[in-house]
């Protein structure tokens, strides 16, 4: 039998509950997301792109109030985007936005920031597209999979340590998450309506601002390219991926004026960046890589490791059940397909890093298919105490982001043995510096005397102590800056990270000599994720001096 007319005979719109939820039930588990979030904005610390994000998209608000309508000319164009091409603009304008509009209470809560970047301020952004993210799986979960499995996936994805802990950064990650995967859903929506060629214009919409986030909304092309065509046919879906794509990449284009001229050089030039840029060092089973040199089985191991087993095994069985039921609800292949796409796409020479942070958007897909097990096995069951035990074992699923906070970026689950076991296995610990928070900044305040010398390791751009130093206050109020990691030989105080691949040889060698004292560290589960050091100041005419400093304090 021909394929095409096979696949013709799916429903045009499947549902597998009799009713829709409540619209007050999706924006309900958003709302309660995102306030779990912007409690607890403030915990971890200064990450090392949070202010290569934030700064860029207070610069875009500041030059447009000087310049007016003059905004769009070339000169202020080229101003405004020379430095920060990298990335597409939508991201850093809602963290410019965000910082901007809560610069006053940011100073009402921790004082004026010294550095002007306030970035405290510019994470309710993510905060906020997080809980649009959790609203939007727990609506689309409900709708296509049933009420448990819905709510289910909400939680699931809010329990998973490491994007509960990205909801809390002012960067572009989970930015991604919410456009990559809102791409996705809009897609496969408009593949189903009737008219799928003029539905996919408006997706092509959504796709646009996928593409104004990050590089990786390009790869969406093959992946509802290859669905649409499953779905539809080679012809009908040619002509729906040609609206969608020109509607896309038009928007596209007129929301980035950098790409207003000169456009294909600059163009070719951004697509270059996903590939030609400066090389990240991985720690990865105690051997430091080359980011492009990792194992091929780098992004399925840490896809594995970083979230909750029982999160996997629903997933697991989602996937599964949903592989069965293809036919009646075609939903959880293109979530699995997209997942895989990426864990392929990643396992060759394209660089990767950062565990899960470059494919941090699959995420979602994972918890809509772990919600998809979780609501077959709950049908399944008729016994009440039977359901509440599995609710239960889903709840308790959520004890990583408890255990973790605010160091969610550290988690790893039971497969290796929880954060503990990692070490062991010489796996990263910890990778974007958040560790170094204000608690452990705090403590150098308090202990220090006024203007010593202090210094941070590492540090991965120039100025980056200067700005962490903004971002605590206390440090800057007592006339303390922490310069960058050169500095740490000759510092007083060392605030150190334990991002060991970035560990210059001549810190590891003044570390390892033990001739300072290990004044506090920062831990979870036992690891120490961060440092404070201190050592004597070194006197001309005592040399030796340093060798007379107390010997290292007990961590806590």
């Amino acid at each position: 039998m021909p394929l095409a007319p096979r696949l013709h005979s799916f429903p045009v719109d499947v549902r597998t509950t009799a009713e829709a939820p409540p619209r007050w039930l999706p924006v309900l588990c958003g709302l309660l997301a995102s306030m779990a979030v912007i409690l607890t904005l403030n915990g971890p610390g200064l990450t090392v792109d949070e202010p290569l994000d934030v700064r860029p998209g207070r610069n875009y608000l500041k030059i447009l109030r000087q310049t007016g309508r003059r905004f769009l000319d070339r000169r202020v164009i080229d101003r405004v985007y020379r430095d920060n091409a990298e990335h597409p603009p939508l991201g850093r304008w809602l963290l410019g936005i965000a910082s901007v509009v809560g610069e006053p209470f940011e100073i009402l809560w921790k004082g004026p920031d010294p550095t002007g970047s306030y970035v405290l301020a510019g994470r309710l952004a993510p905060a906020l597209a997080f809980g649009g993210l959790v609203a939007m799986i727990a609506g689309v979960g409900c709708r296509r999979l049933g009420r448990p499995a819905g709510l289910a996936s909400a939680f699931a994805l809010a329990a998973m340590p490491r994007v509960f802990a990205h909801a809390h950064l002012g960067a572009l990650d989970t930015f991604l998450a919410l456009t990559w995967t809102s791409a996705l859903l809009a897609g496969d929506r408009a593949l189903r309506c009737r008219r799928p060629s003029l539905a996919m214009i408006g997706a092509g919409a959504v796709w646009s601002l996928a593409l104004l986030t990050k590089i990786h909304a390009w790869f969406l092309l093959p992946i509802l390219g290859v669905w649409s065509t499953w779905r539809l046919g080679v012809r009908r879906a040619s002509v729906a991926m040609a609206g969608w794509g020109v509607t896309g990449v038009a928007i596209f284009w007129l929301g980035w004026p950098w790409l207003w001229h000169d456009s294909w050089e600059r163009l070719t030039k951004y697509w270059d960046t996903g590939v030609e840029r400066a090389t990240i060092r991985v720690l990865y089973f105690g051997q430091v890589y080359a980011d492009r040199d990792v194992p091929w089985h780098y992004p399925w191991f840490y896809f594995a490791v970083t979230v909750p087993v029982g999160l996997h095994a629903l997933g697991l069985f989602g996937a599964v059940q949903g592989w069965r039921n293809r036919r009646t609800e075609p939903l959880p292949v293109l979530l699995g397909a997209s997942i895989l796409f990426f864990l392929v796409l990643f396992s060759t020479r394209v660089p990767v890093y950062d565990g899960e942070r470059l494919f941090l958007h699959i995420f979602p897909a994972w918890a809509l298919l772990a919600g998809l097990g979780f609501g077959r096995i709950y049908a399944r069951l008729s016994h009440v105490r039977l359901r509440q035990a599995l609710i239960g074992l889903l709840a308790l699923q959520g004890l990583g982001v408890a255990f973790t906070y605010p160091f969610g970026l550290s988690h790893y689950n039971l497969l290796v043995g929880g954060l503990p076991g990692a070490e062991r296995l010489g796996l990263e610990v910890t990778y974007w510096s958040d560790a170094i928070d204000d608690v452990l900044l705090d403590q150098l305040a308090r202990a220090a005397a006024r203007e010593t010398s202090a210094a941070m390791v590492p540090t991965l751009y120039p100025g980056q102590g200067v700005l962490t130093t903004g971002f605590n206050r206390a440090l800057a109020r007592r006339g303390i800056v922490l310069a960058d990691q050169e500095a740490a030989l000759r510092a007083e105080w060392v605030v150190v990270s334990r991002r060991s691949a970035y560990w210059p040889d001549a810190w590891r060698t003044r570390r390892r000599d033990r001739h300072g004292q290990l004044v506090a560290t920062r831990t979870r589960q036992g690891v120490t994720l961060a440092e404070l050091w201190h050592f004597l100041p070194a006197q001309p005419s005592r040399p030796s001096a340093a060798a007379t400093s107390p010997g290292p304090a007990s961590s806590r």
